[in-house]
């Protein structure tokens, strides 16, 4: 574990209620304003046949774009190595991450 995830911790267990919510508030719109930034890069980039990962399940999957579209993009999960297009996720962009 990093140093700045001991400094949170050591935070959330001696900050009274109001600063822990407050505190909470500031790492929370940090983590969206990463996730809209993430999604703004990926639609532009992101192309039918690009290949990505996800975490979902508790575990990670890949596979292959199909169709992007205004908040998600349709991906065809990988199995055995090949796309499966009978097993396709609608996710939204923040969760993906572009392999190259």
């Amino acid at each position: 574990m990093s140093d700045n995830l001991d400094i949170i911790r050591t935070y959330a267990a001696t900050l009274n209620d109001s600063d822990l919510a407050r505190a909470w508030r500031i790492l929370y719109e940090e983590h969206q304003d990463r996730g809209k930034n993430n999604a703004a890069k990926l639609k532009a980039s992101l192309q039918p046949g690009d290949t990505v990962e996800w975490t979902g399940n508790r575990k990670d999957h890949t596979g292959e774009v199909v169709r992007v579209k205004r908040k998600k993009a349709i991906v065809a999960e990988y199995l055995n190595g090949r796309p499966d297009q009978s097993s396709r996720w609608d996710i939204p962009l923040a969760m993906l991450r572009k392999i190259n």
